[in-house]
């Protein structure tokens, strides 16, 4: 019997499945959708007084071999979490240690984002898993999600070989109430098959959250006299279940997340419904309102229609006479971010800016953010860029742009590389002190690890210096025109050096400091002041910013608004604005006095 129930997400359901099977060692990236297990983690093996060791890997290849080490040769239970474009990083160890027999237990928890919704792409994990013959399990849901970890945990620590357990964001971040039994006496029962309906003319496979959607609306169609549903939990190896069930069907539909992996182990093309044949969308999350809408369709061709959704046309009316302001995502209002790319924009509108992959890809709203690719990536693309343009022998102003957390996984051997290849481009390094997109997780250089523990710290600066960089900078992002004079003889240093420039902008995330902005003040002269130029919301892009259309006049949201004061730069009728102007027409950026408000 289990003892208690708690409401908890996904992605701690896994942690705690896994405290319960013994877990020994557990690495992580952080990266959302999976950036909550290893906290969880943490978080249960204190509850329960066990001895688990938790860390924050620097990478996600870090992270994997970190568990394969403690699992393979030291015959640990370990786990490893991480998203998925995460799992590309660990692929090369991933694939090798496939075909390697553990002494131990390793479990590797890759979090899907169907979508996406935080990612550059959506890939699927369970695809990578059965072209490689890696056993992977997709739960339905958290209570299931905590079963599955439990029982994927003991099986390969059993049969010595990895499994995979792939997530998505929708069972990763949903709430639901969770069995917790004492370590060692969760009794679990894997629910695959046979799980509604009872017809024979359409059969539905489904894994994962669509499986969870498919049987709510086989309820409210109250198709289950036509339809059977049948649930897979092992998407590999098949289980001989699923085959039988193909065989006894007229027609099969199947729903799935996100590629055509279930589709294609069945195979059967004239019998099959899915993506390959656009029954169901090529691309994309799987919503409620999808499914619905597919099934109402196939019901109704087969001739087993019967309570078909009507979609009420009234509520549609009336939400398209409500006036919605878009809001795209941005930057929070006070983010040292948006000061380092106004900075960089306002001096070099013209410039190539490649990004990279955290809370300042949203840089791309302000015109400073050009490229996203992958990790590492605005290093990489800035060196290809410089080359490019060195052929035709032009020095063209490259800003690349990274995070902390950033830098210290997947940027050093870039950086290294640009250095020994005497590539000249302006990186600059938005040090915030954390891993702010992903939940707040300490770097490399916050000295402490996931538990709290103080460890050593390391200094980006003295990393930089050590890859060979010359010109290396630190600045207050807050100080916009020293930011800008900084930018602006990095580049005079590229007209005569041979390497690189790299400028650290460094202030700590606002939301690690709780909002905490001193020696600032309130721009209350942002509006009384106001001619309706609009220049701020073009180039500055703060949320705690609008344009009143009634009296044409910028208008600031107080409960948004961090006083942070940089928008006074951003105004060209403020004394800021007015001096940065004056020294960019005259072709002189340094002459602009520091007046930060």
């Amino acid at each position: 019997m289990h003892s208690r129930e708690e409401v908890i997400i996904g992605n701690q359901a896994i942690a705690r499945g896994l405290v319960e099977a013994g877990l020994e060692i557990a690495a992580a990236y952080p990266g959302t959708p999976s950036s909550e297990i290893l906290p969880g983690v943490v978080h249960f093996k204190g509850m329960e007084g066990l001895k688990i060791h938790t860390e924050w890997s620097t990478n996600e290849l870090c992270a994997f071999e970190v568990a394969f080490g403690a699992a393979a040769y030291g015959g640990s239970r370990a786990a490893c979490f991480m998203k998925q474009v995460g799992l590309n990083v660990a692929f090369p160890a991933l694939l090798r240690s496939r075909e390697k027999s553990i002494e131990g237990g390793l479990v590797i928890v890759s979090c899907d984002d169907p979508g996406p919704q935080s990612s550059q792409t959506e890939q699927d994990t369970r695809l990578l898993a059965a072209l490689f013959g890696i056993p992977v399990l997709d739960p339905s849901s958290p209570a299931e999600a905590a079963d599955v970890a439990y029982w994927a945990l003991n099986w390969s620590f059993e049969n010595k070989v990895p499994v995979i357990i792939r997530s998505t964001h929708r069972v990763s971040h949903a709430r639901e109430s969770v069995p917790l039994y004492e370590p060692g006496a969760r009794k679990v029962v894997l629910r695959e098959g046979h799980v509604a309906g009872k017809g024979r003319k359409l059969g539905i496979v489904a894994s994962g959250m669509s499986c969870s959607l498919v049987y709510d609306v086989i309820e409210e169609l109250g198709a289950g006299e036509a339809v059977s549903l049948y649930k897979v939990l092992s998407v590999y190896p098949v289980d001989a279940g699923l085959l039988n069930f193909v065989d006894s069907m007229e027609r099969l539909l199947v729903v799935e997340e996100t590629d055509e992996v279930i589709e294609a182990l069945i195979g059967d093309a004239k019998k099959v419904m899915g993506r390959k044949d656009g029954t169901v969308p090529s691309s994309g999350e799987i919503t409620y309102d999808i499914v619905r809408d597919i099934m109402s369709r196939v019901l109704g061709e087969i001739g087993a229609a019967k309570n078909l959704f009507v979609p009420d046309g009234a509520i549609e009316k009336a939400l398209s006479d409500v006036a919605v302001i878009p809001r795209p995502p941005k930057l929070c209002p006070g983010c040292p971010h948006r000061a380092s790319f106004f900075a960089m924009q306002y001096l070099w509108p013209d410039a190539i800016y490649p990004g990279d992959i955290g809370c300042y890809t949203l840089g791309i709203s302000q015109g400073a953010v050009d490229t996203c690719l992958d990790m590492g990536a605005g290093v990489t693309l800035a060196e290809g860029f410089y080359d490019a343009f060195s052929q035709d022998g032009r020095l063209v102003p490259i800003l690349a742009s990274i995070g902390d957390s950033t830098f210290l996984h997947a940027c050093m051997a870039p950086l290294y590389d640009a250095v020994k290849n005497h590539k000249r481009f302006i990186l600059v390094i938005m040090d915030n002190s954390t891993t702010a997109m992903t939940g707040m997780q300490p770097t490399p250089q916050t000295g402490v690890t996931v538990d709290g523990t103080p460890t050593r710290s390391v200094a980006i600066e003295d990393i930089v210096r050590g890859l060979g960089v010359d010109y290396l900078r630190i600045v207050d992002p807050y100080d916009v025109p020293l930011t800008i004079r900084t930018i602006s003889e990095a580049f005079d240093y590229l007209r005569e050096g041979t390497r690189p420039a790299v400028i650290i902008t460094r202030r700590e995330c606002l939301l690690l400091a709780k909002g905490a902005v001193k020696d600032t003040a309130y721009p209350t002269d942002i509006e009384r002041d106001c001619t309706g130029c609009k220049s701020c919301l073009k180039t500055f892009d703060c949320p705690a910013m609008s344009f009143d259309e009634a009296v044409k006049k910028i208008q600031i949201d107080d409960s948004l608004c961090t006083n942070c004061g940089i928008c006074y730069y951003a105004c060209p009728v403020q004394p800021q604005g007015k001096a940065l102007k004056a020294a960019k027409k005259a072709g002189k950026p340094d002459s602009a006095a520091a007046n930060t408000p």
